[in-house]
């Protein structure tokens, strides 16, 4: 285990404790690492609180590399939900075509097995790259799609610089261990002007502040939980332009959202899952804000 830093003050121990550690539940393997997992009681590491700005992050956490081999062993247990969030992602990454430079080229980080990239394609980019540390995410990617992913964690190097006109990062802003250098690479590789558009947890949303602990967005997975104040800081601190901070409507499954709550035992959970599914209403559409947090920042321009 190693202690975390503040990812916007830099400092380590002035932080006050939100959650002591709860790994009693699943195991600290690659489907804990797993996004979107259907769940119980998800496991997660002790919680603390920035003093000086009010960040929320988890402290200890274990080794960089193990989150590394966690990852690239992770599996993809979203497929069903794909076309809804492709939908949602699409939506917004629309709503800033006015900003955008040029559509040359655009990239995500922690693009799964490229389905937003076909989004971005199909929205009229005419280069669109990703990078993906899972290794089956990547193997169910579409031929058509697949050499444009770069397998690994997001670093330096991968791309020559202001290469894109678009930076995406969809639920994942979260997942890092150190979004400063993340954003340092972002802005270097993005054109004068260039927009970052980010989608993530809202660690201030009613359904956070509501379910407490229980909350899905309290879990092993989540490094760094942002709010308004927060990930406009970070941003900031990254020589972003921040053009504004909204909160995203989603489009979910009715039988999604119900895998969220935390409903004990898990055999009920099961029951009820079954239920739902025997009543045709798992793949029922609902539109509406789940607690997530958005921001659409620019490189400024020369």
């Amino acid at each position: 285990m190693i202690a975390t830093k503040c990812a916007i003050c830099g400092t380590l121990d002035n932080a006050k404790e939100v959650y002591p550690a709860d790994l009693v539940g699943e195991a600290l393997d690659e489907r804990a690492f797993s996004a979107r997992r259907f769940y119980n009681q998800k496991i997660h590491f002790r919680m603390v609180k920035c003093q000086g700005c009010g960040l929320l992050r988890s402290d200890p956490i274990i080794d960089p590399e193990v989150y590394s081999q966690l990852y690239e062993r992770s599996h993809l247990t979203y497929e069903g939900s794909i076309d809804n969030i492709a939908k949602t992602y699409g939506y917004y990454l629309k709503k800033i075509q006015s900003l955008v430079p040029s559509k040359q080229a655009l990239l995500e980080i922690g693009c799964g097995n490229g389905f937003f990239l076909i989004e971005a394609k199909r929205q009229g980019y005419a280069q669109v790259y990703g990078v993906e540390p899972s290794t089956e995410a990547i193997t169910k990617a579409p031929a058509r799609i697949k050499s444009n992913i770069k397998q690994g964690l997001f670093v330096d190097g991968l791309f020559s610089s202001q290469s894109f006109d678009c930076i995406c990062i969809f639920q994942t802003l979260d997942h890092l261990l150190d979004p400063n250098q993340v954003l340092t690479t972002a802005f270097t590789l993005l054109k004068p002007g260039g927009i970052f558009l980010a989608i993530n947890h809202n660690s201030k949303s009613l359904s956070a502040r509501i379910l407490g602990e229980k909350s899905p967005i309290i879990d092993i997975e989540h490094t760094y939980l942002y709010d308004t104040k927060t990930i406009r800081l970070l941003f900031e601190e990254n020589g972003f332009k921040v053009v504004r901070v909204f909160y995203p409507w989603s489009r979910h499954s009715f039988g999604y959202l119900f895998s969220l709550l935390p409903i004990k035992p898990l055999k009920l959970k099961q029951l009820i899952d079954k239920l739902i599914s025997k009543a045709g209403l798992t793949d029922w559409p609902l539109f509406l804000p789940i607690g997530n947090l958005g921001i659409v920042a620019q490189k400024p321009k020369i």
